[in-house]
């Protein structure tokens, strides 16, 4: 009995000790750890055939090229954790001012073209980078700042139409990208953060009609979501086997055989070249045939922990700005996981989102740093602040 006793005020002093010291930059480094293990497992297909014409293959390219990006995405993070709340609140304009300019450069010569998406911007002398990544940081930072200064008004119905009017038009730059995952992201972000910030949840019902009119038009109308959303209807419609729903085929038979247990870390087949995109789009699916439900189940666990954390914590931040653009980030991020995820499992269509903190891409794990980097600030420097406005 005493043994048992010693051994639970242990293991109470060590969870306690634990839950002071821990921060939500604990669960991003978590988040990164499990998204580079699986990398390095499900991108070897992908890296040996991306890298052998080159004559020098390696099953490695893409996880030692994240390990790059992640390098980079350091430093970003590290200039934006030196840097005040204030400061990059009053900067608001010219971030997304510069974001919109990266943005509308896709439509120029600069704009690389993949599978009709004009989504990758080729900057001279660097990488590509992925410009929309960018774009929904900011017009998180902004939508916060204008939901709170007109906070007055908020609930006012002519307002709210304006306020529809910007962001619709936003949603057809998007739109003519081909970028349908961003349009959805944004479109709750913009419904959750106006609701928070004490919006009616008259006008965020009529919203939500008027969106699945919207989006029903565009299935109806734009040829290529529409064959997205009959390859999601209807998967077997495809009798070549290797069309639009070829993705959506292996990726459940990957889900489904990674069982509730996993197979082993490193083993099985789905990962070589029978799942387009293992390494991004995918690597939910690629990666859950090896560690299955108990390893997806952690994942989400993180997901989940998150925003848990994040949430329970914002109440004693006192500036409204602060806590508007703390949820906007956190929406960003949860939404966008869960999208990805679903996609996986084919409960959506396909979207395009990867999987943050996860998924390969140099400007998104950029972003999420950031994104982490600031979730963290507004509970650290928030309660030290006083109201902004």
């Amino acid at each position: 009995d005493k043994t048992h006793y010693f051994v639970k005020q242990l293991s109470d002093y060590f969870l306690f000790s634990l839950y002071l010291v821990m921060n939500i930059l604990y669960i991003g480094w978590l988040l990164l750890v499990y998204g580079l293990g699986a990398l390095y497992s499900v991108s070897i297909h992908e890296s040996f055939t991306l890298t052998l014409a080159s004559g020098d293959p390696s099953n490695y390219f893409y996880f030692l090229r994240q390990l790059r990006n992640i390098g980079v995405g350091l430093i970003i993070a590290y200039i934006v954790y030196k840097t005040s709340l204030a400061r990059i609140r009053s900067r608001r304009y010219l971030i997304l001012a510069w974001v919109l300019i990266l943005t509308l450069l896709l439509f120029t010569p600069l704009g690389l073209e993949l599978n009709g998406a004009r989504l990758w911007l080729q900057v001279p002398f660097l990488a590509t980078i992925q410009p929309w990544e960018f774009f929904k940081l900011g017009f998180v930072l902004l939508i916060s700042d204008r939901l709170v200064r007109k906070k007055l008004i908020l609930q006012s119905f002519w307002w709210f139409i304006k306020f529809g009017i910007v962001i619709s038009l936003c949603f057809l730059v998007f739109l003519l990208l081909r970028d349908n995952g961003t349009i959805l992201i944004l479109a709750l972000t913009s419904l959750i953060s106006y609701w928070y910030l004490g919006g009616k949840k008259r006008f965020v019902g009529i919203m939500i009609g008027i969106g699945i009119v919207a989006a029903s038009l565009v299935v109806s109308q734009v040829n290529y979501v529409r064959d997205r959303f009959d390859a999601f209807l209807n998967p077997d419609a495809d009798t070549s086997g290797r069309g639009i729903t070829y993705q959506i085929k292996n990726a459940l038979t990957a889900v489904g055989w990674g069982g509730i247990w996993w197979k082993w870390y490193g083993k099985w087949l789905q990962k070589f070249g029978y799942i387009p995109e293992a390494q991004s789009d995918y690597i939910f699916a690629a990666f859950s045939e090896e560690l299955g439900l108990f390893g997806n189940s952690i994942l989400i666990g993180l997901y989940i922990w998150l925003a848990l954390y994040f949430l329970t914590r914002i109440k004693g931040i006192r500036d409204d700005y602060l806590r508007g653009m703390g949820v906007g980030i956190i929406s960003l991020i949860i939404l966008q996981a869960f999208v990805n995820i679903w996609v996986n499992i084919n409960i959506l269509p396909s979207t395009g989102l990867t999987l943050p903190f996860v998924s390969f891409g140099g400007t998104a794990i950029m972003v999420n740093m950031i994104e982490l980097v600031l979730l963290h600030k507004i509970l650290v420097e928030g309660k030290e602040l006083k109201k902004l406005y």
